[in-house]
């Protein structure tokens, strides 16, 4: 059950995750969701998330939520913006825009226009930040 992780676990994956972002953020890249899977997996030695689980994505989205907001208490832009649904769907997943919308950074029932455009600018602002830090 890779859901049901232990708090230590969960901290460490949650660290692992963060890592990768950023240092996909140091090359200017974007990272696919299943990519970042695999990787933090590698890092951790854990089981990766099953996609095919709801609970899975759910708790991988959770994950990236909460280092999302970590990162908020000394940043000004959503470091998980670098991750993407798929090399051909070039954006985050909609749990990004909600996130977002939660935060208060995002007007809720935005189009999706305007939903593209502030992932771009969170983008810009994750990548131009972290360029700075090579």
């Amino acid at each position: 059950m890779p859901h049901a992780r232990t708090e230590e676990d969960r901290a460490v994956i949650m660290e692992a995750a963060r890592s990768i972002m950023v240092h996909t953020a140091r090359r200017q890249e974007l990272i696919t969701y299943a990519d970042l899977n695999q990787k933090i997996s590698e890092d951790t030695d854990t089981e990766p998330f099953d996609f095919s689980r709801e609970a899975d994505r759910d708790a991988l989205g959770a994950l990236l939520a909460d280092v999302v907001k970590d990162d908020l208490l000394h940043s000004r832009f959503m470091l998980s913006s670098v991750a993407t649904l798929s090399d051909l769907e070039r954006e985050p997943g909609n749990e990004f825009y909600a996130l977002a919308e939660n935060l208060g950074h995002l007007e809720p029932g935005a189009s999706r226009e305007r939903k593209y455009e502030f992932w771009a600018e969170q983008l810009k602002l994750t990548h131009d930040h972290y360029k700075r830090r090579i």
